[in-house]
């Protein structure tokens, strides 16, 4: 089953109002509101030539690596118009005005792979991932916070997407430190999905960092049991001298940190208000230590009396994020992928806060930790947790959404041998690799009183959960009492995106359901992409979907026929669709599904005729019913933002400050 080259490519086109059109079925008069998509869209070093699609990932980097491009979808009854904008903070103003050929090329940022960044100027904040509608205490209109993992998030305003001001300054965001000096733009590491309680009126978030122990731990593991792996002496030794690394590595880290630059580990918890200083609190074990975060902190939950904080299944460590010193040499990426990069972590670390500790006067608070088999990278609760904290998951067990195909890979033939494609890797560099296991839904009981797991129940089909990717629900704007129903999207299981270095990394995975020989048996007959339908209460899957092979459906959400409505399927899917035509076209839709009825395929399909909206990989997306200019007073001045950090800087560096960002934000 090939893999749609359409997945491969972006359009950084800005447009505004472009109609779309009924390509196939009748477009529902009762599907309303603004369908908002978000979507990393390259960088700024591609050459865009008219007519021709750009290819994010053509220098090796992950596709989910770019610059933030929000599209919206405005809905009414007599079609649906599509508006686009790519998300310009003062670090795409910065990036802009140093590509070669400028004044500023020596301060130039280039991609390495999940980061961008630059020697001189630091981190960009590409917040390409998700969007967050928030309404406030005095709000009379939704306001859209941008965001993704490893920057502050941004507030934009909903009807000319442009952005407005990041959520906190640089002074309330506590930095990554790196054994290096870089730049102003500083590394920040939080959330993607930042949990907004409609009932409180009040936005929860992180921000939290490693230390460079906690950095090298999982390399040194992985040294040690790759070099004593199968024999029991040199086990026993190893154990040894892992023990002793460990202590000496320890040593180095506290000297570093004396010196300023091993960093720490720490949580805080956020709380914002929509309108002053982000409230933080430290948060720390029973034992007075601090929460040690070995992967990354991708989405925060809220219930009525708790906060739930997860070290999620997507990693952020060194390969990921530090950048590769020979950028364009094969030879050296591939050693520092073998010598930085391990598997995901086959458990997940849940820490909960109650609500009732969190004391304004204090700066520190306890979380309770709790441990649950399989790895999890996107989860919903309920608010109700009268009868214990609810969450709804999805394992992705020994997939691993943080690793990508590059041009040096080879893939693994799937039994029985597929047919040869000369650039079958090379295509695909970019995309996240395919899962090496069956992966499950489920849902887990907390018992707050005692910490302990109560309920477990899992579900998994092999015609709809390979790589459960993005789930849509009913909780868009409101979080409800309870899910009662949850739409999970999965992304198949594609032998084109069956590396062999991967396919070695979880070989023996722990908790593995289906042996990998079977898996790429499954493989090479092509699971597709899909949608399902799942009833929480009896953890039953009730509908499904299965896009056509070659289809790669993705980025789902609910759109309720009626706001009011409580009845969680009442209302549509809407799903970003690509594809390659016969011809090889590559093409971009939205499909619209009834949510009652997944299994009868869409009721609507929507594109461009012409192929000029092409929209590529897209990830999170949201819903609002209304748009209306922004009217919130709450902003960050960049230059009193950043002018505290440019005090030490080289002249230059303050030089392209002063000229070619804070004029955009200065008019």
């Amino acid at each position: 089953m090939r893999f749609p080259e359409a997945g491969m490519i972006t359009s950084r086109e800005e447009v505004t109002d472009r109609p779309l059109q009924v390509l196939e079925g009748t477009l529902p008069t009762d599907l309303t509101g603004h369908v908002i998509f978000m979507s990393p869209a390259g960088s700024l070093d591609m050459q865009e030539q008219a007519g021709k699609p750009l290819y994010p990932s053509a220098d090796g980097t992950s596709l989910f690596n770019g610059d933030g491009m929000v599209r919206r979808f405005d809905c009414q009854p007599e079609g649906i118009r599509y508006t686009s904008r790519i998300l310009k903070t003062p670090c795409y103003y910065a990036d802009a005005a140093s590509r070669p050929g400028t004044r500023y090329a020596d301060l130039k940022f280039f991609s390495s792979g999940l980061a961008r960044f630059s020697f001189m100027l630091g981190f960009r904040d590409e917040i390409n991932t998700a969007c967050i509608p928030v309404k406030f205490a005095g709000d009379r209109h939704w306001r859209l916070l941008a965001s993704w993992d490893a920057g502050r998030p941004y507030e934009i305003d909903p009807v000319s997407l442009k952005v407005v001001t990041p959520v906190g300054s640089n002074q309330e965001w506590r930095e990554q430190k790196l054994p290096f000096k870089y730049g102003p733009f500083r590394l920040v590491t939080t959330a993607t999905h930042h949990a907004y309680d409609d009932h409180k009126q009040e936005l929860w978030t992180v921000n939290w960092g490693k230390s460079l122990l906690t950095m090298v731990s999982p390399l040194v593991i992985q040294i040690f049991r790759s070099l004593t792996r199968g024999n029991p002496f040199l086990e026993f030794l190893g154990k040894i001298a892992f023990w002793v690394m460990m202590q000496v590595l320890q040593f180095v880290s506290l000297i570093l940190h004396v010196l300023g630059f091993g960093g720490e580990d720490f949580v805080r918890l956020m709380r914002w208000d929509g309108e002053g200083e982000l409230k933080a609190w430290k948060v720390v074990l029973p034992t007075g230590l601090p929460v040690q975060i070995e992967q990354s902190m991708h989405q925060v939950g809220v219930t009525r009396d708790h906060i739930v904080l997860m070290d999620t299944s997507f990693k952020l460590g060194p390969e990921q994020l530090i950048p590769n010193p020979l950028p364009g040499n094969t030879q050296t990426e591939r050693v520092i992928r073998e010598v930085l990069n391990y598997a995901q972590f086959p458990d997940t670390n849940v820490y909960i806060v109650r609500r009732s500790d969190l004391d304004p006067s204090k700066d520190k608070v306890v979380a309770h930790q709790v441990k649950i088999k399989r790895e999890i990278a996107h989860f919903r609760v309920d608010y109700d947790d009268s009868n214990g904290i609810v969450l709804h998951v999805a394992h992705n067990n020994a997939w691993d959404p943080s690793e990508w195909p590059q041009a040096y890979d080879s893939f693994v033939p799937s039994p029985p041998n597929p047919a040869p494609v000369d650039d079958r890797i090379d295509r695909l560099v970019g995309m996240t690799v395919t899962t090496t296991d069956l992966n499950y839904l489920g849902r887990y009981v907390i018992n707050p009183k005692n910490w302990k797991i109560t309920e477990e129940k899992r579900v998994s089909d092999p015609t709809c959960t390979w790589a459960p990717a993005l789930y849509a629900d009913n909780g868009t704007l409101t979080a409800p009492e309870h899910y009662n129903t949850i739409y999970w999207n999965a992304w198949g299981c594609w032998d084109e995106l069956m590396t062999e270095f991967i396919a070695n990394l979880y070989k023996k995975y722990k908790y593995r359901q289906l042996p990998l020989q079977e898996v790429l048996q499954y493989a090479s007959k092509g699971q597709p992409a899909s949608l399902c339908r799942l009833d929480t209460q009896s953890m039953t899957i009730v509908d499904k979907y299965a896009f056509p092979s070659g289809y790669f459906g993705n980025s789902p959400q609910f759109v309720p026929r009626d706001a009011n409505s409580s009845d969680p399927t009442d209302g549509y899917l809407v799903c970003g669709v690509i594809f390659d035509g016969a011809e090889g076209q590559l093409n971009s839709q939205l499909w619209v599904f009834d949510a009652k009825n997944l299994a009868q395929g869409p009721v609507c399909k929507l594109g461009d005729a012409e192929g000029k909206s092409l929209f590529g990989l897209t990830i999170h997306t949201t819903w609002i019913p209304e748009i209306a200019p922004r009217t919130a007073s709450y902003c960050i001045p960049v230059r009193s933002d950043y002018d505290p950090l440019l005090q030490d800087q080289p002249e230059i560096v303050r030089e392209l400050f002063e000229q070619k960002v804070y004029p955009h934000f200065e008019s």
